[in-house]
This record gives structure tokens, C-alpha cells and sequence, in this order.
């Protein structure tokens, strides 16, 4: 059957059983509805019956803007779909978003793989990815809720985040996580952080002989780097990055060789000096 495009009163509308989105931003909904009372809904979301009544596929966020915008019938595109096809349309949509979070991807590749009993390479394959990249979305579902909520909030690296779910410690996982998360690690000093915790589980490392399930982890051994201003060598794990502009640099040699400097000696007038050498 041929897609239709009709107008439906909205209240016929259901939202999906099982949206992909996990979270949608108010602040976002509410500007999505002022420019729909402004221009219209300029693209039709796309629904598929349901007994009597429709249900959205694509065009969930829309829907639910227009609700704001107080429209009572909108423009849709009506497409017969089974439930298969129905979750590989909200899934494509979905993964095309510019806003998607690596957990939300990890849901809808799960999900797609359960609705068509699809392996990774004919997944990777149907949402246009690399195996790699269906892996590594794999890994993220099967990782712990504080780090999954860490990636949703934006507050740590995807690359950090999969280097660190390899520790299998949770205790020491959730410390260096939360160290990532505080300083913004790079991928570089997740990756030293985990060569470091494998080594010492190796033999001859500080831990031989110990099972992973029960040993003491030892912190590992800093990588130390220069300071620029005091010329002191520090953890790498405590240095901070600043930017500073090409033309302030001289101001900023001049405070360092200040801050190295001795303190300067103040001169006594001739006759404190000669109250002093009485005393």
C-alpha cells in the first residue's frame, strides 16, 4: 500500500510503545512549538494504523510540540508497517539526530538487533556504521548506570569512558571515572591508567599472585611533568590546561620569572641600620 499524506486530529495520535529517546529537552520542545505556531509543521511526521486509531514512527518530538502549540490536526504521512519495519524507521530516524547521546545509539542498536535477530555485521551493515562502531555501542549498554549517565550529560569522553569500562574493579572503575569526569581527562592518560592497572595484574607485577576478584590495588605510578611556572615536576594527573593569547605571553614570562625570583632585600635607611647594629 502506498503512503498517504492526510490531516488527523491529534488526538488520535499515540506516542510510540517504545520511543528511542530516553530523555527529551523541555527547553528544546518549547522552541520547537514556537516556531511551529510561527511557520506550521513543515515536515509531516510519519505514523502507521493501529486499530482505530495511528501511532507515530517517525516524528515523535514534533508531535509532541504541536501538542504545546495547541494544534488540533496535523499533517502525517500514513505508511502500513509491521512492528520490524516500524522499529527500523524509528531507529534510523533517531541515529540521524545531531543531539544523540552514545547511550540512546546503544539502545537503538540493542533494540534494532532484538526486532530482526540481525549480528553486528548485517547491523552495522542496515544503519550504515562500521562493526567497530556497533561494538563499541554494545559495550556502552553493557556499561555501569554511573558511567552511562556520565556519557548522557556529556561529562566524559566516549573513548575515556570505553578505555575505563575495562578496568573490571568496580571500586577502582568508579574512582578513575570519577577522576576523569573532575579533570576531563584526555584518551592518552585513560589509556595510561589502564596499561598501568593490566601490568600490575600480570605476573611479576606488584599484584602477582593475587586473583583479580580479591587483590589491592595499589595506585599507579604518576607520570610526572614540568611546571612552567615554579619549574617543579608534578603528577600529570593534577595539571590543568589555560589558554593564553600569542600577544600576553610576554606578561606571562614576566610574572613566571618574577614568581622565580628571589624576594627582593629591602634597604634600611642608614640611621635604622645603625638603631639595628646597637641592638
Amino acid at each position: 500500500m502506498t503512503d498517504r499524506i492526510i490531516e488527523i486530529f491529534i488526538d488520535q495520535i499515540d506516542d510510540p510503545q517504545d520511543p528511542m529517546r530516553s530523555e527529551i529537552s523541555r527547553d528544546g520542545l518549547f522552541d520547537l512549538a514556537d516556531d511551529i505556531k510561527k511557520h506550521g509543521l513543515i515536515n509531516p511526521i510519519t505514523v502507521r494504523p493501529k486499530e482505530s486509531r495511528y501511532e507515530v514512527v517517525a516524528g515523535h518530538r514534533r508531535l509532541s510540540a504541536c501538542k504545546i502549540a495547541g494544534k488540533v490536526k496535523i499533517e502525517c504521512v500514513v505508511r502500513e508497517l509491521s512492528d520490524k519495519e516500524a522499529t527500523e524507521i524509528m531507529i534510523a530516524e533517531n541515529l540521524k539526530r545531531e543531539d544523540v547521546n552514545p547511550v540512546d545509539e546503544a539502545v537503538a542498536v540493542r533494540k534494532y538487533m532484538e526486532a530482526t535477530n540481525a549480528d553486528t555485521k548485517e547491523t552495522a551493515r542496515a544503519l550504515g556504521y562500521s562493526e567497530t562502531w556497533v561494538f563499541s555501542r554494545i559495550e556502552v549498554g553493557e556499561m555501569p548506570e554511573y558511567l552511562q549517565d556520565y556519557l548522557r550529560k556529556g561529562q566524559i569522553k566516549l573513548g575515556v569512558a570505553l578505555i575505563l569500562n575495562q578496568i573490571k574493579q568496580d571500586s577502582l572503575r568508579a574512582d578513575w571515572v570519577a577522576l576523569a569526569v573532575r579533570d576531563g581527562v584526555s584518551i592518552a592518560q585513560a589509556e595510561y591508567w589502564l596499561s598501568d592497572y593490566k601490568r600490575q595484574l600480570l605476573p611479576g607485577g606488584r599484584l602477582a599472585g593475587e586473583t583479580q576478584s580479591d587483590n589491592i590495588y595499589a595506585p599507579p605510578t604518576a607520570i610526572l611533568f614540568k611546571c612552567a611556572i615554579d619549574g617543579a615536576e608534578y603528577d600529570t594527573r593534577l595539571s590543568k590546561s589555560i589558554t593564553i593569547y600569542e600577544g600576553n605571553l610576554q606578561y606571562f614570562n614576566e610574572f613566571v620569572s618574577a614568581f622565580r625570583s628571589p624576594p627582593a632585600e629591602t634597604e634600611l635607611a642608614p640611621e635604622l641600620a645603625s638603631e639595628g647594629a646597637a641592638r
